[in-house]
């Protein structure tokens, strides 16, 4: 609204950041839409509508940038405040802002967001811009602003036009001084980009509806997954973006020690599926019951499928003639038939160390 004069109007803080400002006076306002002058005329009664609006629904006025959250709120038939609503942490806004009413002026007092602030120190911004709504249908309410070098184009309902510059308009910065602030709006771009996973965004008023509808609906897809991230993590939704990564890191870190200790149990338990198979293998050879055309079926059963079948099966020969045991007043030590020796090699192969003594302990309790 070019008619708006802010060099008398304008606090900044220390760093010359504003931070109070006048949006709206009662009176003729002009303002250029879609490239044709016009003019709204807003009486003390209106601009306490809007304020009256404003306090009811409880919410603070969102401050972005070039219209962002305009242009993503028309291409879904919603508001400012409800689009925003989409970011987990705020981050489709610059600041939060109240209205309040001094005279026939209408004002926003602005709390900047701490990773927004570099960004207005570099007075990156000569205009600001309020979305009103409810010029025909009402309630009558103003619904955001943005900081903008460049107007927005807006619905038949709604008109978001630019302020005088933020800065004295006389105030000629040198090329140095521009060239930095285009890098910085460029770095906002980038990011933007990046987060919809899109080559360019356009952050100028000057989209088609098409292009919104794109963009609302990658905000409101990414918004979406990660408010899921947030739940599976247990975080607030304020959670930051440090926080965030922490939290994954840690979580990465405990699967790895799960899938090391799965590792450990799955190594433990095969070793001691190896060991109970040879030792059946070595029941099975001493009572007869498995040969050694056996052991390819034999080498195909687990333990237990091979314990169940030993339980069913009939010695294959007959027993080897007693012979007798030699006595010796020392020790007493069994003569070794060819199936016991088989029987202790099977033993050996599994790695079972004094393959020979465990057998032969196991032979004469199964006596």
């Amino acid at each position: 609204m070019n008619c708006i004069t802010l060099a008398s109007e304008l606090r900044s803080d220390s760093n010359g950041v504003p931070v109070e400002w006048t949006l709206l006076k009662a009176g003729e306002t002009s303002y250029t839409k879609e490239g044709i002058d016009g003019k709204l005329f807003f009486t003390e009664k209106d601009l306490s509508e809007m304020l009256s609006y404003h306090e009811k629904k409880g919410e603070e006025i969102p401050v972005d940038s070039e219209h962002f959250l305009f242009a993503l709120a028309s291409g879904k038939g919603m508001e400012e405040s409800e689009v925003l609503k989409l970011f987990p942490t705020g981050g489709g806004a610059l600041g939060f802002g109240r209205l309040f009413l001094a005279g026939n002026e209408l004002k926003i007092k602005v709390k900047w967001n701490p990773a927004a602030y570099p960004f207005l120190k570099e007075k990156i911004y000569k205009y600001f811009s309020p979305v009103i709504r409810g010029l025909e249908n009402g309630p009558l309410r103003l619904t955001s602003v943005a900081m903008t070098n460049t107007p927005a184009i807006n619905n038949l309902d709604a008109i978001a036009a630019s302020g005088e510059p933020l800065s004295d308009p006389s105030d000629k910065s040198d090329r140095s001084d521009k060239n930095k602030k285009e890098k910085i709006m460029e770095r906002l771009q980038k990011a933007l980009s990046h987060l919809l996973g899109s080559d360019s965004v356009a952050l100028t008023g000057e989209i088609t509806a098409e292009q919104e509808e794109k963009i609302a609906e990658k905000v409101e897809e990414k918004a979406s997954t990660l408010k899921k991230i947030l739940s599976l993590l247990s975080l607030p939704e304020t959670a930051t973006a440090e926080e965030i990564l922490a939290a994954l890191k840690a979580e990465i870190e405990k699967a790895a020690t799960a899938d090391e200790k799965q590792q450990e149990l799955d190594t433990l338990a095969a070793t001691a599926e190896k060991e109970a198979h040879a030792r059946l293998v070595a029941k099975g050879r001493r009572e007869r019951k498995i040969v050694e055309a056996d052991m390819a079926y034999v080498n195909s059963l687990d333990s237990k499928a091979l314990s169940a079948y030993l339980d069913h099966t009939s010695p294959k020969y007959p027993a080897p003639l007693d012979h007798g045991k030699v006595e010796n007043r020392e020790e007493e030590k069994e003569e070794l038939t060819p199936e016991d020796r088989l029987a202790i090699e099977t033993l050996k192969n599994a790695g079972i160390p004094d393959a020979e003594k465990v057998y032969l302990e196991q032979k004469r309790k199964d006596k």
